[in-house]
């Protein structure tokens, strides 16, 4: 879930046609990961799509290096848009929302992401995809799944699904009913 964030500081701050090379640090990240390798090249909008369809934890950190130059700067900046939207309690370390030392937030936080990010029209038509294809600019395909098995049952629910032996099971997301928009 914490990926949604991650995407809005990508976002703000790269273009969907920008180019990233991904830094060989992403190797050794932990699953849920789309075997990324160092010096590969994609478009941010599909590492984006990555990032949020296949909860792809080499995504997040590649597309962190390339906006900050480090996961630690890109945490910096994580926790700035936090606190400009309201999730002030919740401190972020990693981009992908694996486990680490000082890294917290709230349901409530949660949700102030989810409805941040909802005015964010690539996030939420990322977030709608159950597959996708992506292709590195030197021609690999990765084929994408989302993890998230509501999008199957039911098309008013997006969100973002997690996992953590921590955590559990988790979902931030928008569920639409009628006239009424509710953010979980």
């Amino acid at each position: 879930t914490t990926k949604i964030l991650t995407a809005m500081v990508v976002l703000d701050n790269l273009s969907l046609n920008q180019v990233v090379r991904v830094s060989g640090a992403v190797e050794g990240v932990q699953p849920s990961k789309i075997h990324l390798r160092g010096g590969e090249r994609f478009y941010v909008r599909d590492l984006v799509k990555a990032l949020l369809i296949n909860s792809a934890n080499d995504a997040a950190v590649a597309l962190a290096i390339a906006t900050a130059g480090s996961q630690t700067a890109f945490a910096s900046m994580m926790n700035q848009k936090a606190r400009s939207i309201g999730a002030t309690n919740s401190r972020f370390v990693h981009p992908a929302g694996l486990p680490a030392s000082g890294q917290y937030s709230t349901a409530y936080d949660l949700a102030r992401i989810m409805m941040a990010a909802s005015r964010y029209p690539y996030i939420v038509q990322a977030l709608k995809i159950r597959e996708a294809v992506i292709q590195s600019l030197g021609g690999r395909r990765v084929f994408l799944r989302n993890h998230n098995k509501m999008l199957w049952r039911a098309r008013s629910v997006i969100g973002k699904t997690g996992w953590t032996r921590n955590a559990k099971h988790c979902f931030a997301g928008r569920v639409q009913s009628q006239d009424r928009v509710i953010f979980v």
